[in-house]
């Protein structure tokens, strides 16, 4: 049975990057992909629901009411542009972060788009998400061929690495460990598609330069840096932020 991924498109600007990355991620990988527009119309609740004065709720309907006739529109055209590409396009509407999580349930991984900084859906999803993910920023070529696993030696990066290869198959990758020092336990079970790369130094500068050699990147769950991330500064997150190549998430 074909794995099944879901690519969120947070607005009609991000319809062509995500469009590139499903183009390349379907020309290297045997899925079935979908693709899910949320109508947030959280965001467009300018008026308060209840204030005193029938004439403001009546201003406040229409103009909520014009909101998701544009939001309709954009979609159509939207869909219209990129349905070629994926197996299904959908819309939904609701609080972006609830109703993707929701949508998520059938499918075996996530793919969002991230900005130059993590924005504030991005943040809670990787707090939030219970399903892989695959971040991307936007790039002028999408590849997915070399790939290295961030290994901290810890259990969050293992699960990666076993939910990775139980999605697109057993496959050569390198691992990374930068002062890490005990024993390598995986490397015998995968054998010679496990390539140990250990080093000593700063961790960020080492990840982030030896991440430019790749094309995919594997990492460990980020919901605990997630949510102290501004307490003590995690490495976790700064990576999210520096490194610009996709990076899968268990």
């Amino acid at each position: 049975m074909l794995k099944r991924v879901l690519f969120l498109i947070g607005n009609e600007q991000e319809s062509d990057p995500i469009s590139e990355i499903a183009k390349a991620f379907k020309s290297k990988f045997d899925v079935l992909i979908d693709a899910v527009y949320v109508k947030d119309m959280i965001k467009y609740e300018v008026f308060p629901s209840t204030i005193e004065g029938i004439g403001v709720n009546i201003g406040a309907n229409y103009a909520f009411q014009e909101f998701r006739e544009l939001e309709d529109v954009a979609f159509k055209k939207m869909k219209e542009k990129i349905k070629s590409i994926f197996n299904e396009v959908y819309d939904v509407e609701g609080e972006t972060v609830e109703a993707t999580l929701e949508f998520l349930k059938p499918y075996d991984i996530l793919i969002i788009l991230k900005n130059e900084k993590p924005g504030p859906y991005l943040r809670e999803l990787l707090r939030t998400h219970y399903k892989p993910m695959i971040i991307v920023s936007e790039s002028e070529e999408y590849k997915f061929d070399k790939v290295i696993l961030l290994d901290d030696g810890g259990y969050k990066a293992n699960r990666s690495l076993f939910e990775f290869f139980n999605i697109f198959g057993e496959q050569q990758l390198d691992v990374l460990r930068v002062n890490v020092y005990d024993d390598d336990l995986v490397g015998e079970r995968f054998k010679g598609n496990y390539n140990l790369i250990s080093k000593e130094g700063d961790p960020l500068k080492i990840i982030i330069e030896e991440s430019q050699k790749y094309d995919f990147i594997i990492m460990g769950d980020l919901k605990y840096a997630v949510m102290l991330e501004k307490i003590t500064g995690k490495l976790g997150i700064k990576l999210l932020e520096a490194i610009k190549k996709p990076i899968f998430i268990g």
